[in-house]
């Protein structure tokens, strides 16, 4: 029994060390379809259970990813946020070595919707500004930032540039506004055509989306946000915190 168990790992983990090895050597590269269990129970001598735990282990650790119905595929290497930290996202990147270059959609005055309206507490006929903006990472688009704002929290805003500067920079120097904390979920998100193409159409459709409401030092709801992620390239880590800032250059904003 113990000689069979012996085994049993030893093969295990040489499938797990055999297919790392190819990815890190460039052998199996991004995106590549991996053999399916099948296959490599064929190539390795090994039983399905084997296989399939050295797969479920390859994926914890972020080497492969799998899309139901297709197969398994090698992962990019993922780009940790640390959504606990209040630190902008560029200072964030640049702390992972990670050049951000952030791209202006749309900055302009809108009709909020009914849950917009309602999580502001605003009343009708309010109008909010809307600040879309794309962050590109070492020349890909890693995440697409939507933010809510009042309409008369402040004017300065739509004369600022929002492409090098900070909206939490903005609203505390420009605006005199101090974020004090945020409530986050995070949701599988059904995104647009639009926002497919914006964020570079990846060959796997993994997405991760990112909700935030965000209050200022009166406890006063002033930023509603979405921030829709490259699921194939990030990864999220959110830590119990009572102080939490977001936006553009935390998470959302």
């Amino acid at each position: 029994m113990e000689q069979m168990e012996n085994t049993y790992l030893t093969k295990h983990r040489q499938i797990i060390e055999t297919l790392t090895a190819e990815i890190e050597q460039g052998r199996l590269k991004p995106y590549d379809r991996l053999p399916s269990e099948k296959e490599l129970c064929e190539r390795c001598h090994a039983s399905r259970s084997t296989v399939r735990k050295a797969m479920d282990q390859l994926t914890d650790r972020g080497k492969i990813f799998r899309v139901p119905g297709k197969g398994s595929f090698v992962s990019f290497p993922k780009i940790s946020h640390d959504t606990s930290q209040i630190l902008s996202f560029s200072e964030k990147m640049k702390a992972q070595g990670l050049d951000v270059v952030t791209k202006l959609i749309q900055k302009e005055m809108i009709e909020p919707n009914e849950e917009i309206t309602a999580t502001l507490k605003l009343a009708p006929p309010a109008r909010v500004l809307k600040i879309q903006r794309l962050r590109i990472v070492k020349g890909e688009p890693l995440a697409l930032q939507t933010a809510f704002l009042p309409s008369n929290l402040c004017e300065t805003l739509m004369k600022e540039d929002l492409e090098s500067k900070s909206l939490n920079y903005l609203l505390r120097e420009q605006c005199g506004i101090r974020l004090s904390r945020s409530d986050v979920w995070i949701e599988a998100p059904i995104i647009s055509s639009k926002e497919r193409h914006l964020l570079g159409n990846p060959p796997a459709p993994l997405f991760l989306a990112v909700v935030g409401l965000t209050f200022d030092q009166h406890d006063k709801p002033v930023r509603f946000s979405r921030g829709v992620f490259r699921g194939d390239r990030v990864r999220l880590k959110i830590s119990d915190s009572s102080v939490f800032e977001l936006d553009y250059s935390s998470l959302l904003g």
